[in-house]
């Protein structure tokens, strides 16, 4: 057969199924179409999107076959769009939309004229720069033209021709010149118009005839208009939609302006002046339902509000406003939110009954000056925040009987008395900081709401209330700096969430140790605080062994997915002090990620048990002030994330084992008074501390300490090599003795970048088992499971892997022998996995995970149900097609849904409604049903039965809308929606108060990222790159009292001044985004970020003073002035600065030779003037300048 043969039998083959995939959806298209379809395809890179996702957006007329609607995936296509496309062949196209690509540097091409049939054209978020061509005009037909968040420059498009638009929007570009305003505000059939974020500039008209424009939605805002544009908006009448937020007119803005707008539900001022005369006698719509006037300077509480007895929401925050609130605000009838945040508010008019009977269930009156005793409650209330004020007397006991609310916060007051006896109805208490007395209530019923309770900082005393055991659900338990006297609470280690504890500064007494010396069994702890106490006794040497919360959950290449972490958290703004590198902070009202034990200053005594060395992702460690004695645990080089390490004024003798060098996080150590010998471990871990980190040790030498060894260290003797080989096997023996297939380790949330955010996952296994003949390993397999798992393996081809890599992922159950898990090598075995297959032999299993494997055109087999004592189960990635078996659908005591908590499916090819049947699965904990490919969208309440859910990981694929009702398990603590195609924010995450982790990334969400997201008391990470968001909702505040720790928004259009960062931030991206003005100075006091990234934004003024307290800075391609500040200190952390493309001058500062930790110093297209800069050869570390 000829090759031009073979290859169009190949074309014809594949237009035959193309042509089929097509019918599925009942649609036909002729060959020719779908090969002009395939060859449009053809013109990009396409890796966003497969064969079927791209044809999935197609429709064909049923009579003709010809094309009539495209509509590419989000981020299916990259490269330019040329003029000669086959794209413009599609005469009869009707509706096409190709937002959300990558058509970086492409202009748009004239020949979309050629498309004369569109109805509907949307082309945002692709990256095209250039005019929009005059041939746009011709497209006659069009009622939808969005070309939103392009680079589009120029004057304003021509549409004097598309008379049917309904729909126009061209918001965030750069089009310049005047509006034609003639035009636009004639349109017979124009509803909505937004052009905001561009750079507009002239005058607004508006016909006078009041019929001649239909606009009900308009938003002009971060223009560039001049004159009184705002009297002809006003007459617009049919407006039910208005933001002129931030328009910067050069004159305060009268509200009579919109009087005649009597449509109006919706109005936004933000972040403008406002004619204060107009704020108490205005003629403004009574039919508004929201008025957010956020920003304004306002000074006096506005009475015009008092006419709108429709008002739902009232947004006041971030004003200037004085006096008391006015009694009438809460007999407006429907009103339901109050945003009075940060102003200087002194309190409530009337009596102390002022809201008892206002429909208010939102109210926020935090961070003002307001005094005296606080009011009752109103009835419905469900959020009640007025922390940082000035009350006093009692706690109003009418809490008590306020069934709806779920979070109290009276934190940083002067309330005095009792804490009243129902804190066991409302899921978060804060009280923290008040002048409280008595003792905690003894008052916690079985089945108690409670999962935050901080009553740190009063005058409490007596014990710790035994009902809190009571308290299934607390996971967060504060009661540091009070007078409670009592013995350690080991009872409450029957509570199954606690993750963070704190007794500091009270007068607890008596053993650490549990009565028979076993492990400490807290199951969920990740953060227990005790310092300052009378804590007596030993550690047990298994003391860390039972920290059963940090099981790693893994994939094949080894990393930590985020939703993998069980972070220890704060509870809602909780307050948390720590004596971390060696500071004392208040971290203030935040939730964070740490992982941290501080015994400090108690009386403990005895060897530091060597199980520390489980605890891998401890980040700071304190015993200081205690009398320990013995080596310093050389298990401790396994804590890979340990930052701060703080052993100081103790007992302790030997040497400082040298393997700590090798923890890169390390950045505070001290040993200083102990006993002590022998060479500092030399590195930038050690050599860059302070002296006084190892003084008062008198056999120590080498640097940081002036003290030289003058000769190598010499080997130790044989007999104290034998001595620490035994220790450490001692502490293995250890481990393997408490049961067969536990998973060791601590997972916490504290990630670190190298620069981009990258989270890392390492699981931990630190007794692999290697079976061969000679069963030289500690851990034994019987011998019939030796050969089912030999035979298992000759089952396939195996190139990927040979028998020690299989063997690798195998444990056997110490007692009996048997095969408890089983963990295949990446791209291990390839072939089909068989009903008969020797896997189902292998009854014990509780681990099985045959990810990333290529079981190609394999169902998944039924035999699945033997395995009925699976507890993990992974198949992602390893090729299956069909359906789930019915095995999975009924739990019962015969299939593998009885015990399965942790389940993965992503990335096969299931048919049919595979999600039903997992939807059964009700002890699931974490669930990954990433890239499914199936042919439906999702429907969220499918998962409503999964009561136990703590991670759910569905990104990469379609999803039904997110409503505000969607079911969904309340318990999540992590959801990742990346790559989803969602367009509004989903509402439905205000329901779920214990997320920990949220990643809507890579979609197409448009408009201001909600205030509610930062009020989330357990939220630490937040991902939300590659979307539309245009801003962040709420004050230059609103970020401030967040618990978020890791916070990435790049890749957004973000306008404005940056807001300050929150208190306990860690790692914060913004780069490629559109902010202004100064950086925030609160940076400097941000005491734990470790990567600041605003490159590529418009930032001004200089660059801040304590860079040197970063690790990772990059604020290139802005518009900073002035010169680097010359204030890096000796042994600053600085590793990478960037601020390139910017107008810095002076010199290079000095001081940079203090940075011995620096890797990349880049200060490219400046205006600096210097000479070679020699003086820079004595960074050790520098590899990019």
């Amino acid at each position: 057969m000829s090759l031009s043969r073979l290859h169009s039998c190949f074309v014809s083959i594949f237009l035959l199924f193309a042509s089929h995939v097509l019918m599925m959806n009942a649609l036909v298209c002729r060959p020719d179409q779908i090969q002009a379809l395939m060859q449009f395809k053809n013109e990009f890179e396409s890796n966003g999107c497969n064969r079927s996702e791209y044809l999935n957006g197609v429709r064909c007329d049923n009579a003709t076959g010809a094309v009539t609607k495209l509509q590419l995936p989000s981020g299916c296509f990259t490269g330019i769009l040329k003029p000669n496309s086959s794209l413009f062949g599609f005469n009869h196209l009707r509706y096409l939309n190709l937002s959300h690509n990558n058509f970086t540097s492409s202009s748009l091409p004239s020949e979309f004229s050629n498309l004369n049939k569109l109805e509907v054209l949307s082309l945002s978020f692709n990256g095209f720069i250039g005019q929009v061509p005059s041939s746009i005009s011709n497209l006659i037909h069009l009622t939808h033209l969005n070309i939103s968040h392009n680079e589009f420059t120029g004057s304003f498009p021509l549409v004097r021709n598309l008379t049917k638009l309904s729909f126009l929007d061209l918001s965030f570009n750069k089009f310049s010149g005047a509006i034609p305003s003639d035009i636009l505000f004639t349109m017979p059939f124009l509803t909505h118009l937004d052009l905001k974020k561009n750079s507009f500039t002239g005058t607004i008209k508006v016909p006078n005839s009041p019929s001649s424009s239909r606009l009900v939605f308009l938003s002009l805002g971060q223009n560039q208009f001049k004159g009184q544009i705002l009297k002809p908006i006003s007459k617009l009448i049919d407006l039910n939609h208005l933001d002129v937020s931030s328009v910067n007119t050069t004159y305060p803005i009268d509200l009579n302006i919109f009087s005649p707008l009597k449509s109006l539900l919706v109005l936004y001022v933000s972040r403008n002046s406002l004619l204060p005369s107009s704020l108490n006698s205005s003629d403004i719509s009574l039919h508004l339902e929201s008025l957010v006037m956020r920003g304004c300077g306002i000074t006096e509480f506005p009475t015009i509000i008092k006419t709108l007895q429709n008002l739902q929401y009232i947004d006041l925050s971030s004003n200037k406003i004085k006096g008391k609130v006015p009694e009438w605000l809460w007999k407006l009838p429907r009103l339901f939110q109050v945003n009075l945040v940060n102003n200087f508010f002194t309190g409530l008019e009337g009596s102390s009954e002022v809201f008892v009977n206002s429909s208010v269930q939102l109210l926020d009156i935090a961070y003002n000056s307001m005094a005296g005793e606080f009011p009752i409650p109103p009835t419905n209330i469900i959020y009640l925040s007025a922390w940082n004020n000035s009350f006093t007397g009692k706690i109003p006991l009418q809490i008590c009987n306020r069934s709806s609310l779920v979070v109290f916060d009276l934190s940083y007051n002067k309330f005095t008395g009792p804490i009243p006896q129902c804190l066991s109805k409302l899921p978060i208490v804060n009280l923290r900081k008040n002048n409280l007395e008595g003792s905690i209530p003894d008052e916690f019923y079985s089945g108690a709401l409670t999962q935050t309770l901080d009553v740190g900082f009063n005058r409490l005393t007596g014990k710790l209330p035994r009902s809190l055991r009571n308290c299934s659900f607390l996971r967060f338990l504060s009661v540091d700096n009070n007078k409670i006297e009592d013995t350690f609470p080991f009872w409450l280690k029957a509570l199954p969430n606690l993750q963070v504890f704190t007794l500091r500064s009270n007068r607890f007494f008596g053993q650490l140790s549990p009565p028979d010396q076993a492990p400490l069994a807290f199951p969920e702890l990740r953060i227990l605080e005790l310092s300052d106490n009378r804590f007596t006794g030993n550690l047990s040497p298994s003391y860390f062994v039972n920290w059963k919360s940090s099981l790693f959950k893994t994939d094949e290449d080894g990393r930590m997915y985020m939703g993998d972490y069980k972070h220890a958290y704060f509870g809602y703004e909780d307050t948390m002090d720590l004596q971390y590198k060696g500071l004392f902070m208040e971290q203030g009202k935040v939730l964070t990620s740490y992982s941290t034990i501080d015994f400090s200053g108690n009386k403990l005594e005895g060897q530091i048990p060597e199980s520390i060395g489980l605890l891998k992702a401890l980040i700071a460690l304190n015993l200081s002030n205690n009398a320990f004695t013995g080596h310093i645990p050389l298990s401790l080089a396994n804590v890979t994330e340990l930052e701060s390490l703080d052993l100081s004024r103790n007992q302790l003798s030997g040497t400082i084992p040298r393997e700590l060098g090798r923890l890169s996080f390390l950045s505070y150590v001290s040993v200083a008074h102990n006993q002590l010998k022998g060479e500092i471990p030399q590195g930038p871990q050690f050599s860059g501390q302070a002296e006084s980190s190892f003084e008062g040790n008198a056999g120590l030498c080498g640097l940081p300490l002036p003290k030289s060894c003058f000769a190598p260290p010499t080997e130790q003797p044989k007999e104290e090599d034998e001595e620490e080989e035994e220790g450490v096997l001692n502490w293995k023996a250890v481990v393997i003795g408490y049961g067969p297939g536990l998973l060791f380790g601590l997972v916490m949330s504290h990630v670190i970048a190298t620069y981009k955010l990258k989270w890392y996952f390492t699981q931990v296994n630190p007794f692999k088992l290697f079976i061969f003949l000679t069963m030289i390993h500690a851990l034994t397999c019987r011998p019939d499971q030796i050969q089912a798992l030999m035979k298992f393996k000759n089952e396939f081809e195996s190139p990927g892997c040979d028998r020690s890599d299989y063997l690798n992922g195998v444990q056997c159950d110490n007692a009996t022998g048997a095969v408890t898990k089983l963990q295949l090598p990446s791209g291990c075995f390839t072939g089909i996995l068989k009903h008969n297959s020797s896997l189902f032999e292998l009854r014990h299993l509780r681990y099985l995970n045959l990810s990333h494997s290529n079981f190609t055109s394999s169902s998944l087999p039924s035999e699945f149900s033997n395995l009925n004592r699976l507890e993990v189960l992974s198949l992602a990635s390893s090729s299956f097609t069909g359906q789930v078996p019915s095995s999975f659908k009924v739990p019962n005591s015969s299939s593998p849904s009885s015990r399965l908590v942790y389940l993965s499916l992503g990335e096969n090819q299931f048919e049919g409604n595979i999600l039903k049947p997992i939807s059964n699965l009700i002890n699931l904990e974490y669930l990954e049903l990433s890239s499914l490919n199936i042919s439906y969208p999702i429907d969220l309440n499918i998962f409503s039965s999964l009561k136990a859910l703590m991670i759910l990981h569905i990104s990469k694929n379609r999803l039904l809308p997110l409503t505000s009702d969607s079911d969904i398990p309340l318990s999540l603590e992590s959801l990742v929606l990346s790559g989803c195609g969602i367009i509004e924010f989903p509402n439905m995450l205000k329901t779920l108060k214990n997320l920990h982790h949220i990643d809507i990334s890579n979609n197409r969400i448009k408009g201001k990222v909600p205030e509610w997201l930062w009020k989330f008391p357990r939220l630490s990470i937040v991902n939300l790159v590659n979307n539309s968001f245009t801003g962040l909702e709420g004050s230059s505040e609103v970020l401030l009292n967040s618990s978020v720790q890791l916070l990435d928004i790049a890749y957004n259009s973000i306008t404005g001044d940056f807001p300050t960062p929150p208190l306990n931030i860690v790692y914060l991206s913004a780069w490629n985004n559109s902010f202004t003005g100064n950086i925030p100075l609160q940076i400097c006091n941000r005491s734990s970020l470790t990567v600041l990234d605003l490159s590529y934004n418009n930032f001004t003024g200089p660059i801040p003073q304590c860079l040197s307290n970063l690790k990772i800075v990059n604020l290139r391609k802005n518009n900073l002035e002035g010169s680097i500040p010359d204030e890096f200190y000796t042994g600053s952390l600085t590793q990478t600065l960037d601020v390139g493309f910017n107008r810095l001058t002076g010199k290079l500062p000095r001081s940079l030779l203090n940075c011995s930790f620096l890797k990349f110093l880049s200060v490219d297209n400046n205006r600096i003037e210097d000479t070679f800069p020699f003086w820079l050869k004595a960074l050790p570390n520098l590899k990019v300048f």
